[in-house]
């Protein structure tokens, strides 16, 4: 579970601000909305970020993101640029920028540094809590005179200095040592355990633009459970679809399409068999409905292109809906509400907070008819972003006003109590 993640000179944000999914002292929804960890940390489960357009919400998502990617991809040589964007509105266009994550996996704590430009880090640590005090896992720096970085393991990590020097090799200077250990024939348990949680339980980040039919399909192609799961899903959010299937389908390929697939950079073995066939195989997805007619039921079945955007939205966060409660991962949706009515919204986040055990959820919105469902706030779990003047953000929590909970938060908001709100 993710305790904090603070940033500076990212994006939008300029100067430092930290995010965190750390509960307050209010008991409120306590049973199913917190989590105590075994050093008595208490973390929220669930957590929303509202905004005006342009004020930073999206970029909160987007930095989670790029620590996701950069912990996990190797850079095909040490000129390609790290990926990192700095706030680009002043002098600090050209600065570094930090970033702390404080994360338990394994129900351990950890804290992840790093310091970066779009060339290289110049600084990446990892530590791990045994007890209050952190001990190292690695801790890194660049050498400006040598033009490489340099790793150091903590002294409770066992390695070799063969194996130090093999990770030391592939951690280029524009790369992760999370990303360049991965590419090591070796195994360091504590770091493991860290490597496991990115991989399985930080999951990337899902936008109004993300194909998430697509990615249910191939889910329930290859689980039974998935499938079990996505119908429920459905069937629990009114829709009348009670199974899933999938229809092979064969595309004729014109002459002319031949010769440019044949140019093309396909893969050798896919190519080979497009031009062999002079074909496509596709599965079409079809949703089976029931209906009554005349108190008599019948069943209909309706290829995905037939589906209401919403239904093919809904059906598409089966899926990740089932991995994030499943493997107590960390979910972020930029924008929840795309495509979905605000009851249905609402219906997934109660199914999400009563199925949940360790795993989280960070959205955006901007539909304030959540803030009057006092059964799923709590102030803390209420973030705003603001534009500042000079067009950083801002970032803070509804905890942080002194007021009380059982007033309107809705009404507090929309009358900009809280700020968060266009300027018109």
């Amino acid at each position: 579970m993710i305790k904090e993640l603070t940033i500076k000179n990212c994006l939008s944000f300029k100067d430092e601000v930290t995010f965190s999914f750390e509960a307050s002292a209010d008991k409120t929804l306590e049973d199913y909305y917190v989590v105590e960890q075994a050093d008595g940390t208490r973390l929220l489960k669930m957590c929303m970020i509202y905004g005006a357009n342009a004020s930073g919400k999206s970029n909160l998502i987007a930095v989670f993101d790029f620590i996701n990617d950069f912990t996990n991809t190797i850079k095909e040589d040490k000129n390609s640029k790290t990926s990192f964007i700095p706030f680009m509105f002043a002098d600090s266009r050209n600065d570094r920028g930090e970033f702390e994550l404080i994360f338990y996996a394994n129900n351990i704590k950890h804290k992840y540094q790093l310091i970066i430009d779009n060339s290289k880090v110049y600084k990446e640590n990892l530590y791990y809590y045994p007890g209050r005090q952190p001990a190292t896992i690695f801790e890194r720096k660049y050498d400006v005179n040598k033009n490489i970085s340099v790793v150091d393991f903590g002294n409770s990590i066992d390695i070799s200095n063969q194996a130090i020097e093999a990770i030391q090799l592939k951690t280029l200077r524009n790369t992760s040592i999370i990303a360049a250990y991965k590419q090591v024939n070796l195994s360091i348990p504590k770091l493991d355990v860290v490597t496991n949680w990115l991989e399985t339980q930080f999951l990337k980040s899902i936008n109004p633009y993300t194909d998430l039919t697509s990615y249910s399909d191939e889910a329930i192609k290859n689980s039974d459970d998935v499938k079990v799961h996505a119908l429920e899903f459905l069937k629990k959010a009114d829709f009348n679809i009670t199974d899933v299937s999938f229809e092979d389908n064969i595309q004729k390929i014109s002459d002319f399409m031949l010769k440019t697939i044949a140019s093309s950079k396909l893969p050798e073995e896919a190519k080979n068999k497009i031009l062999k066939d002079k074909c496509i195989h596709y599965d079409e997805t079809l949703f089976t409905h029931k209906v009554l007619d005349n108190d008599v039921e019948k069943y209909f079945s309706l290829s995905e292109k037939l589906q209401s955007q919403g239904t093919l939205r809904y059906y598409g966060l089966s899926a990740p809906f089932y991995n994030t409660i499943k493997n107590n991962a960390f979910l972020l949706i930029d924008e929840i509400g795309s495509a979905l009515h605000p009851l249905l919204v609402i219906h997934f986040l109660k199914e999400f907070l009563t199925k949940s055990d360790k795993a989280q959820l960070l959205f955006t919105t901007h539909n304030m008819s959540l803030l009057n469902e006092k059964d799923i706030l709590r102030k803390d779990s209420i973030w705003f972003t603001e534009k500042l003047e000079n067009a950083s953000t801002d970032l803070f929590s509804l905890a942080d006003f002194n007021f009380r909970k059982e007033l309107s938060f809705f009404n507090a908001y929309k009358i900009g109590k809280f700020g968060g709100i266009p300027d018109l």
